[in-house]
């Protein structure tokens, strides 16, 4: 299989792209595969250590207000098409399929006028705009929430798949995980994350409920990752505590094993990170980010919270005193802590990857045929 992915703006639109190009090289090895992404988006690093052929187009996200600037980006993303119509025409794909954000709209509009069998992913409840655009004209709609169809075209070719994840990315044995991490059986491991870049008022929080409440307690270990962009605003006060097993780093490279040790995790409401959450199995602390399109990640968050399987905190809400609040009810209640991580666990996908690589093979035997 030839197969042109495309997606970008956030690693969240990556992670998916790159768990279905392992799935499509473990059983087609000798496929080829390439990647469009964004100029100079961040997110593309992760493709190019993956080893997958990377291509860039320049269009930035439109936003949703009048205004010369983004008169300036609409016109960028038609122009955008087509640099993906030379680029498509070069590769000659079987098929293409985007993974979310607005680089995969131009991408997808011109492999539809090009007559190629076209296929988009949609990680949130709350589909992107480049989802409802493309929803009715592409041949194949994967979406992780069954709810996201109530959003977009009656004409959109929808199958719930759930969300993929990348090989690497496999439970552990909770015991072996925390033997990895030197943490005890008796102990309440938190795991508290502010995404791969960070958030700043979760990080603010997450950091002032070490400095009072973790340090002190000696049955609880708490690890918390800033994310790159705020590392260096760490006061040097909490950095030097790191007793009790408590410490602050800027980023979590093997997250499957920490996810496993953990009892109680802290983090956004991306869709990513709900699944790896999911596909674990762990007690839950959401806090969406109010600074995404739609309020997605409150919606994601809001689904897993009426079901039962998350704690969820609005960030206009968040203080130490609801976080400390949650966390200790968490704590004290193993009972509590297995009912969530069994209800989350429930919203797992673990053959996502498996679906959309089957369904991709049937668009491309069609149009042959």
């Amino acid at each position: 299989m030839d197969i042109i992915l495309a997606g970008g703006g956030t690693a969240g639109h990556v992670s998916p792209a790159l768990a279905v190009s392992e799935e499509i090289l473990s059983r087609e090895p000798r496929s080829r595969i390439l990647f469009i992404g964004r100029e100079g988006g961040k997110e593309n690093d992760a493709v190019a250590k993956a080893g997958i052929e990377l291509k860039t187009i320049k269009i930035e996200g439109i936003q949703r207000k009048i205004s010369l600037e983004n008169a300036k980006r609409i016109y960028r993303a038609f122009r955008a098409v087509g640099a993906s119509k030379s680029i498509i025409r070069d590769f000659k794909p079987d098929v293409i399929l985007g993974t979310g954000g607005y680089v995969c709209w131009p991408v997808l509009k011109a492999g539809i006028s090009l007559g190629i069998p076209t296929a988009i992913h949609e990680s949130n409840i709350s589909p992107g705009l480049a989802t409802k655009l493309l929803s009715s004209k592409c041949n194949r709609v994967f979406l992780n929430y069954p709810d996201t169809q109530e959003y977009l075209s009656r004409k959109a070719r929808c199958l719930a798949v759930g969300n993929p994840l990348r090989h690497s990315f496999k439970k552990i044995k909770r015991e072996d995980a925390r033997r990895l991490l030197g943490i005890k059986e008796n102990e309440i491991f938190i795991l508290s994350v502010g995404g791969s870049i960070g958030a700043k008022r979760l990080n603010d929080v997450a950091c002032e409920l070490m400095r009072s409440y973790s340090v002190t307690d000696s049955q609880v270990r708490h690890v918390h990752a800033t994310g790159v962009r705020y590392f260096d605003d760490v006061s040097s006060d909490i950095l030097a505590k790191g007793k009790n097993g408590c410490r602050i780093v800027p980023y979590i490279d093997d997250m499957p094993t920490y996810l496993s040790a953990a009892d109680i995790v802290i983090s956004r409401a991306g869709a990513m990170t709900i699944s790896e959450i999911s596909a674990v199995g762990v007690a839950a602390i959401l806090i969406p980010s109010p600074n995404v399109s739609d309020n997605h990640q409150f919606k994601n968050a809001d689904k897993l919270e009426k079901a039962g399987a998350v704690t969820l905190i609005e960030e206009k809400n968040l203080s130490l005193e609801a976080l400390k609040n949650a966390v200790i009810s968490l704590k004290s209640s193993k009972i509590e802590r297995k009912n969530k991580a069994k209800i989350i666990s429930n919203f797992s996908s673990p053959n996502a990857s498996r679906l959309i690589f089957n369904e991709l093979k049937k668009l491309v035997f069609d149009n042959k045929s």
